[in-house]
Formats: structure tokens, sequence, C-alpha cells
């Protein structure tokens, strides 16, 4: 009954929460990044990584999921490998 006063969703399954829980986690991950470079920070946000260590060191349960580890610090201007060489802000932006 309450669908037809307000719009509900129907038959979604457990596996479409799941899609949307990692979704939203990634969209908090982006907002944290860009609070923590309005801070003078920089971030790395990173996949392909041992969940299975991850979620032991954090005394996460077993069946807990992580969607991705950001790391944060001070960037180093001569870069990890050598210099960092990026495209010109005009290149890639345009103002309407």
């Amino acid at each position: 009954m309450i669908g037809v006063f307000r719009p509900i969703t129907y038959q979604v399954s457990e596996n479409d929460a799941r899609v949307v829980v990692h979704k939203t986690c990634a969209l908090a991950a982006q907002t944290f990044m860009l609070a923590m470079s309005n801070e003078g920070y920089d971030t790395c946000p990173m996949e392909g990584f041992d969940s299975r260590r991850v979620k032991k060191i954090l005394n996460l349960p077993f069946g807990a999921e992580v969607n991705m580890i950001v790391s944060c610090g001070i960037r180093d201007e001569k870069g990890v490998w050598g210099d960092r060489m990026r495209v010109p802000f005009e290149e890639v932006y345009k103002r309407l």
C-alpha cells in the first residue's frame, strides 16, 4: 500500500544493495580526498590489495568488504621515480 502514495523500490536483491553501498563508499572517498586536497595533502585511491590481510590488520569481520584504501600524505616535489609530468590545466579544462 505504501507504494501507492510514494515512490518505493521493489525487488532489490542483496547484490543490488551491495553495489549501491560500494558506489556510495566510493563517493564518500572522493569527498574525503577533495577535503584532504583542500587542507594541502595529497591522496591516492588504491585497489588490487590483499583484502584478507587488510581485514586482519584492522580487525574487521570475515564478511566485511574493503572498497578501497586511500593513502594520504605530502608529495615529494621530485616525485617517487623522477620528475612529475602534468598536462597543463588549460588543456584539460575550458571555462564556459
